[in-house]
């Protein structure tokens, strides 16, 4: 009975340790850079000390996939938990219950009116900040030299999250939310719920606590509704009430009507195994994701041509630094072993750049007496011992010699 009643000081605790987190994550610096931030100028990811380039977005297709099948495994368990518990919005709202106060005179009112603004600023403000440093932000709103893109941005979204505090609130968790319309078909029989007991309603005193608490305006006593939020609100409110009787709350999580909690049903497993799949896809990908980009292609200025007994080709080499730090290369040929390799030395790329670089391979001609062409490979080695060298195939071939017509 203590802890049906304490179950919203427990919902406090989550909600404030989410905000917190909300709040101070990208004031965080690991590694140079924000904790959590996608970068617009240079089109990247920062995640704790991890940088994901645009090139690489693949990675967060898979993670997406993992996120999505993991909040299906976690509803199918345990219903709408994250509504009520971890919801932002949600989250949010609670922070401003004072608005949901009646028969408060106007003075009051446009307080209330101030503090949700002032919350909705502060949400907004820091929602720009996982795009947005916000040492750059306030640094250059001191300076008056923020963008207009973000400053309109700031103001939009402000307007918008006050608009749906002060109008909206819980509405959109049964209106507008496609999660509450999606929760139908994640349900089973052995789903945590909020549900009246039946077989108690002789206990029931009609005092509507239940009701009255509810968030979303329901009557939990009429059954099940897709709109519930699984806040908990109505279990401890009812247990308040059935304590001066003596008696446990006549509302209670349960998973589903049998009150069986069975985590071995097929569906869970089925999405337990595709989570999986996702989420170790996305642990290799991220780990194996290269810090730079290599390609040879043939130079198109330069035909093949023999020289002093050797042969020579010409190629462009592309290299693309996706890291966080300047990269010195060299550049060997795998397919034989007697070449000459000549291009501009150092060849050093910084983060964010992309180096370009036009090499000519000197090959014996002999070595091409019996093939006119040649499969080679071609290494960048870079000087960071950490990273491995990348390759890339391309052609080695005999200059063609033009037929000259005999005049008789």
């Amino acid at each position: 009975m203590t802890m049906m009643i304490n179950l919203q000081k427990y919902r406090w605790a989550v909600r404030l340790f989410n905000t917190a987190l909300f709040l101070l994550i990208p004031w965080l610096i690991v590694g140079g850079h924000s904790a959590v931030r996608f970068d617009i100028p240079s089109m990247r990811l920062f995640f704790f000390g991890a940088s994901v380039w645009i090139e690489n977005f693949f990675i967060l297709l898979i993670f997406t996939f993992f996120i999505t099948f993991l909040g299906i495994l976690i509803t199918q368990l345990y219903g709408r938990i994250w509504c009520g518990w971890f919801c932002p919005h949600t989250v949010m709202i609670n922070l401003t219950w004072f608005f949901d106060r009646k028969k408060l005179n106007f003075i009051n009112k446009v307080l209330n009116h101030i503090l949700v603004f002032l919350v909705s600023l502060i949400a907004s403000v820091t929602i720009v900040f996982y795009f947005v440093s916000p040492y750059d932000f306030f640094r250059d709103l001191a300076g008056g030299t923020l963008g207009s893109v973000t400053a309109w941005f700031c103001i939009v979204l402000t307007v918008l999250t006050y608009l749906s505090f002060t109008l909206v609130r819980y509405k959109f968790c049964t209106t507008i939310c496609p999660y509450s319309k999606l929760q139908s078909i994640m349900f089973d029989k052995n789903t945590l719920i909020v549900a009246f007991d039946p077989a108690t309603a002789d206990k029931c005193i009609k005092c509507n606590a239940c009701v009255k608490t509810c968030p979303v305006g329901l009557d939990i006593r009429k059954g099940l509704v897709s709109a519930c939020i699984n806040c908990g609100q109505c279990i401890t409110a009812c247990a308040k009430v059935m304590k001066k009787k003596q008696h446990p709350s006549l509302v209670h999580y349960i998973f589903g009507f049998d009150k069986q909690k069975n985590p071995y049903r097929v569906n869970v497993m089925i999405t337990t195994f595709i989570t999986l799949i996702f989420g170790i896809a996305f642990i290799w990908m991220a780990a194996t994701t290269k810090p730079f980009e290599f390609q040879v292609l043939p130079n198109q200025m330069f035909m093949p041509r023999e020289k002093d007994g050797r042969i020579i080709n010409s190629y462009e080499i592309i290299v693309k630094n996706i890291s966080d730090k300047d990269i010195a290369f060299t550049l060997d040929v795998k397919g034989t072993e007697e070449y000459e390799l000549q291009y501009e030395k150092p060849f050093t790329v910084k983060p964010t750049e992309t180096g370009k670089q036009t090499v000519f391979l000197f090959i014996p001609a002999q070595k091409l007496e019996k093939f006119p062409i040649l499969s080679l490979e071609m290494h960048a080695i870079p000087d960071d011992k950490e990273m491995k060298p990348q390759e890339s195939e391309m052609s080695f071939r005999r200059p063609i010699k033009a037929k000259r017509k005999t005049i008789k």
